[in-house]
């Protein structure tokens, strides 16, 4: 079964490094046997692939906490507290050195190292970003060392990659759904059987590792109403606006870094200049941001953390990640996108104090309609955001955001009108 949406979302964001290797509608699938075969290679995938994802969070925390504070600590560290003072501008760029060097080599696990390191400098990406292309680098190379065809090695790539979401999220659902609308054109059982045996795996690691708490959490949801939902629904369309806005961006800057890399590929640091310049005013924009969501979604953040992540932090994910090419990511279009969400509802509470909404609901509809608005995965947004908070009353807000988002950025698109 060949799916219409495919030709929608492959026009909006890629969440990686480099365009998913997508298997031809006319590819020949693999047989029984080697569905089966493909499947426990999958699984083999995803446990590694999990390890792998735990590896680069601990090596990117390691990098921040060195260069930022002269230590090395594997939990979390945001930068806003670092006195390096000027050095700040610089360490991006030297942290972007190694991701430019090897800008000329396919390999998703070279492309991925240099991520990894540009990330620990400052350079603001999730660590998601690294962690889905060295996975799937780890299918394709597993594929290959089994002797596999090119279609079951781009299989074991896309089961590679996707379950990352599995690992890092506690999503396993979403990294099945994000393989059918991105990866898989072409739906049989026997191509998506071992991208789910690849999540399930990936997911169960990520149990044993963290426990079965949710990833997001905020206080108890109050109970919907008619004003409640209307004001939720004009968040999503404004964010969902601003995720157009920011995908129209991400390709020009693209275009223009495009030419300019045909004379110079070093002109590409220019970019982790913008992002230390932008962190020595606002240090808080630096690095993966990840310590935010929580923050975001308690509401226990400032107006002026909030226009940090909602406009500084934009623009330099903006310039670095189209530069570079690196994908939008996940968790910096959460951070963005539940920043502005709140940006947004903060003021709409006061001017209609009668309307009661929910902080964490704000954010969440920020969050849900920035990913699905410029990644135009509109089914994983609205799993992954279900996956994450484990809270089924989240449902209807968050499927409101990421459908008003969708279809904010497929209004009058060419591809939409002609393959819906």
């Amino acid at each position: 079964m060949t799916t219409k949406l495919y030709a929608i979302t492959k026009n909006g964001l890629p969440l990686m490094a480099v365009e998913p290797l997508q298997i031809p509608a006319n590819a020949s699938i693999p047989g029984s046997s080697r569905t089966w075969y493909l499947s426990i290679a999958a699984i083999l995938v995803a446990a590694a692939g999990a390890v792998v994802a735990w590896g680069i969070t601990t090596i990117i925390h390691w990098i921040a906490s060195l260069v930022y504070y002269g230590e090395i600590i594997t939990a979390y560290t945001g930068i806003e507290n670092t006195e390096r003072d000027l050095w700040i501008i610089i360490i991006p760029v030297a942290g972007a050195i190694l991701l430019t060097a090897l800008g000329r080599y396919t390999s998703p696990l070279l492309r991925a190292s240099g991520l990894t390191v540009a990330i620990g400098a400052g350079n603001p990406l999730g660590i998601e970003n690294a962690a889905m292309l060295f996975n799937g680098g780890i299918g394709a190379w597993t594929g290959k060392l089994f002797r596999c065809t090119e279609e079951e090695c781009r299989i074991l790539f896309i089961a590679g990659a996707c379950s990352t979401l599995g690992s890092l999220f506690g999503a396993p659902v979403a990294a099945v759904f994000l393989a059918l609308e991105l990866c898989l054109p072409n739906r049989t059982l026997k191509n998506i059987l071992p991208v789910v045996a690849a999540a399930a795996t990936a997911a169960a690691g990520n149990y044993l590792y963290r426990g079965t708490a949710p990833v997001l959490s905020f206080s108890s949801l109050p109970a919907m109403n008619g004003k409640a939902v209307a004001a939720y629904s004009v968040i999503a369309i404004l964010v969902g606006l601003w995720a157009r806005l920011s995908t129209v961006l991400y390709k020009l800057i693209g275009k223009w870094f495009g030419k300019l890399t045909k004379y110079n590929k070093w002109y590409l640091l220019t970019v982790a200049l913008l992002a230390g310049i932008a962190g020595y005013i606002f240090p808080r924009i630096l690095g993966t941001g990840e310590g935010y969501v929580t923050d975001l979604l308690q509401a226990h953040v400032t107006l002026a953390i909030l226009f940090a992540l909602a406009f500084i932090k934009w623009i330099a994910w903006l310039f670095f990640s189209g530069a570079n090419k690196t994908g939008s990511g996940i968790i910096p279009l959460l951070v963005i996108g539940g920043a502005i969400g709140l940006l947004i509802g903060a003021p709409m509470q006061m001017l209609f104090p009668a309307v009661m909404i929910n902080a964490g609901i704000v954010v969440l509809v920020g969050m849900g309609a920035m990913l699905a608005g410029t990644s135009r995965l509109v089914f994983t947004a609205i799993v992954l955001l279900l996956e994450m908070t484990h809270d089924i009353n989240a449902a209807l807000p968050a499927m409101l955001a990421c459908v008003l988002a969708y279809g904010i950025a497929i209004f009058k698109s060419k591809t939409a009108q002609s393959d819906i």
